[in-house]
């Protein structure tokens, strides 16, 4: 089951890459691959190193309490999320910067240079998740190579279907699926722990 918990939070943390995808897609601008690999190299180094200071953490705990400690993390950062979505109208993340600040030079074409705050600001919406998972146990490098290889697909999915402008509501309920998900994952490490 363990796998199976990797491959979830992989998809938690690359529900905003694909909203990003597709709002950038959407609007003309092109995620090059240089820039899409870029990206997810940050994902894979913040991944990991918020992973290893999570399971740190883990081993002083019993492995029952660690268990039940990243559950209620990684739940209490999906209620967190959901409630914030809400209250700001289902906008995607607020802390994503908008495809005109980050292609500077307006040629509709996102290149690696471009993208080193968006790409942060993606990884740190990761964080807490991944900081859960290494509580919880679960394999610092298959997690961020989940969140790494996921990130790629994501961000190359939303711009496939943005540069086609086919209009979706995917991007504004991006938010509210990568909470609900994450709110599913906390409650069974929960149960999990008992």
């Amino acid at each position: 089951m363990h796998w199976m918990m990797i491959l979830l939070i992989g998809i938690a943390a690359s529900i905003d890459n694909f909203a990003v995808g597709l709002s950038y897609g959407i609007k003309g601008k092109k995620i090059t691959f240089s820039a899409n690999l870029f990206m997810a190299a940050v994902a894979l180094a913040v991944s990991l190193i918020t992973l290893f200071a999570g399971a740190a953490l883990g081993f002083v705990f019993p492995e029952f309490m660690a268990t039940l400690i990243s559950g209620v993390i990684i739940l209490g950062i999906g209620v967190w999320s959901l409630i914030s979505g809400i209250r700001q109208k289902a906008k995607p993340s607020r802390t994503i910067p908008q495809a005109e600040q980050i292609d500077r030079d307006q040629n509709n074409l996102i290149s690696f240079n471009e993208t080193i705050w968006l790409s942060f600001a993606l990884s740190f919406n990761a964080m807490g998740t991944a900081f859960g998972a290494g509580i919880g146990g679960l394999s610092p490098a298959a997690v961020a190579l989940s969140v790494a290889v996921l990130s790629v697909l994501s961000i190359e999915a939303g711009q496939r279907f943005g540069l086609k402008k086919l209009r979706t509501r995917i991007g504004a309920l991006s938010e509210y699926a990568a909470s609900i998900l994450l709110i599913c994952i906390g409650i069974y490490t929960i149960f999990a722990s008992m």
